[in-house]
Formats: C-alpha cells, sequence, structure tokens
C-alpha cells in the first residue's frame, strides 16, 4: 500500500474513481455507488483531502467530512452498505479491503511496547514504530459461522445484536490454541448446548466490521436439547426449510450458506418448478 501525496493526487495517479471516507471511518456514496469519479468528485465539492493511499485493488481517499455536501451524497457506515448491498463481487472485495484498511489505520496509532508513535512504511500495510522499531500490522482474528443440519431443519439464533425476528447461524472467535474445527464444537456446546458431527468446512469472508475473518462449516446434529446462554442470544430453534424467519442480507456469508443448504435439499418437483 502506498501513501500518496494529497496535494499532487490527481498528477500522482492514473485512477479514474476512488473510495471516499470521512475521519470518522464513513464511506461517501453518491446514487447508492462506492466508487466515485476522482477528479470530477473532487471538483465538484472542493474537498480538502487529508490523506491517500492506493495498492493494487483500488485508491482510498479521506476527506474533511465538515465539507461533505450532505445534499447531494450520503455518508454510510461501511457495515451497513455491505448489508445493504447486492451480490457484486467486483465492488465487495474492494469495499472489504478499504474497511479493514481504515479500521487498522485509524487503531494503529501508537506502539503497544513503549508507547511511541507508530509510522507508516510506504507501500505496505505494516507501522513501525520510531523508538523499538517493532513492526505492526493490521489484524485479523479468526472466527467461525456453522450451519447445523437435521434433516429438512437447521438451526438458527437470534443475539441481542440483531434486528427484531431476524435470525441466523451460530458464530465465534476462534479462542487460543483452538483449531477452527475445535472452535465450533466449543461455540455450538456454549451457545445451544448440542453435540454436532460431520463437521465440514466450505468457504470462508473477510470481515472487517472492525477486524475479523470468518471462517464458514456445515455439521450435522448428533445429540442434546437447545439450551441457549442469555448472555449470547436470546433465541435458538429448529427451522424447517420450508418455513424459515427472517434471514440476513444476500452479501453475508450466513444467508450464502443457509442458500446452499435450500439447494441442496430441493425436491425433484421443486427443482423442476425452478426451471
Amino acid at each position: 500500500m502506498k501513501q500518496i501525496d494529497p496535494s499532487t493526487l490527481i498528477q500522482q495517479t492514473s485512477w479514474q474513481e476512488a473510495i471516499f471516507f470521512t475521519e470518522e471511518g464513513k464511506f461517501v456514496v453518491e446514487n447508492s455507488e462506492l466508487l466515485l469519479p476522482l477528479q470530477m468528485t473532487l471538483d465538484r465539492f472542493e474537498w480538502s483531502v487529508q490523506t491517500a493511499y492506493e495498492d493494487d485493488s483500488l485508491l482510498m481517499v479521506q476527506v474533511d467530512s465538515k465539507e461533505v455536501a450532505p445534499s447531494a451524497v450520503e455518508l454510510i457506515n461501511p457495515r451497513d452498505y455491505f448489508l445493504a448491498m447486492s451480490d457484486r463481487p467486483e465492488i465487495k472485495k474492494k469495499l472489504l479491503r478499504a474497511a479493514h484498511w481504515f479500521h487498522a489505520n485509524a487503531t494503529l496509532q501508537f506502539c503497544s511496547h513503549c508507547a511511541a508513535p507508530l509510522q507508516k512504511v510506504l507501500e505496505t500495510t505494516e507501522k513501525k514504530c520510531s523508538h523499538c522499531q517493532r513492526s505492526f500490522f493490521p489484524k485479523l482474528p479468526p472466527a467461525i459461522l456453522v450451519l447445523i443440519r437435521r434433516g429438512e431443519e437447521i438451526l438458527l439464533a437470534r443475539g441481542v445484536q440483531h434486528p427484531p425476528e431476524m435470525y441466523t447461524l451460530l458464530a465465534g472467535f476462534i479462542d487460543l490454541g483452538e483449531s477452527a474445527e475445535e472452535t465450533v464444537h466449543r461455540e455450538v456446546r456454549e451457545e445451544v448446548g448440542l453435540e454436532v458431527t460431520n463437521l465440514k468446512y466450505v468457504t470462508s469472508q473477510s470481515w472487517p466490521f472492525p477486524d475479523s475473518f470468518m471462517m464458514a462449516f456445515t455439521a450435522d446434529y448428533l445429540c442434546g436439547d437447545i439450551q441457549i446462554d442469555p448472555k449470547e442470544r436470546e433465541e435458538a430453534h429448529w427451522f424447517h426449510r420450508d418455513h424459515l424467519p427472517k434471514l440476513p442480507p444476500p452479501s453475508t456469508l450466513s444467508k450464502k450458506l443457509i442458500d446452499n443448504f435450500l439447494k441442496e435439499t430441493n425436491t425433484p418437483d421443486e427443482e423442476q418448478a425452478i426451471l
């Protein structure tokens, strides 16, 4: 990742589009679009550019939020924009990378060993302590997500942070010394009191809200009755594939796993109806 001199941004870069963000970490969006024309946008709004960075996938420009024209653009939290967007792979990767970079850049300011200021290392995501020379990089805490099957039913749960009536899959962070598979068994046992088997890795997704990396699994129900941990979950139930509740948005990994489950359990009549 390379830092660009804000005063010569247009002259130094060949980029035609950029992701603009504010000091608070909100994306500047116009007509629902995240990637905005670079020069035209700067000319129209006469923004003060504070910092600018580029890598091989995108250009990110931080502007003074006090000068953003509220009637022309929206300032949107990256997570909210991601959850609301349709499945656009070409934009999704750029959004996730930009959101993760911004959080890391904003939080990695001082050395955790000696408290001296950190300095950027150009053309990388590294920051180095100005005193003891220790290196720091964006954090990427690993987490798991699991879809638990029981015939034509899946286990869905609601956390205190979820919107009303929306249910999703179980998830949790990998603890020290654990494998991802061990975390799945522990989280399922702790959150809903169940045991699972036939654990299979499916896919992964960057989740920089603020800074995690999600690994998705499927598993089959083995034994146990649902007993929720009220600190983690408000509700958890088995739902038949034909009677599902409100689900997470299409851009989430949870929804993709649920959609895969529905395809795998289609009956011949359903497959014909889809065709």
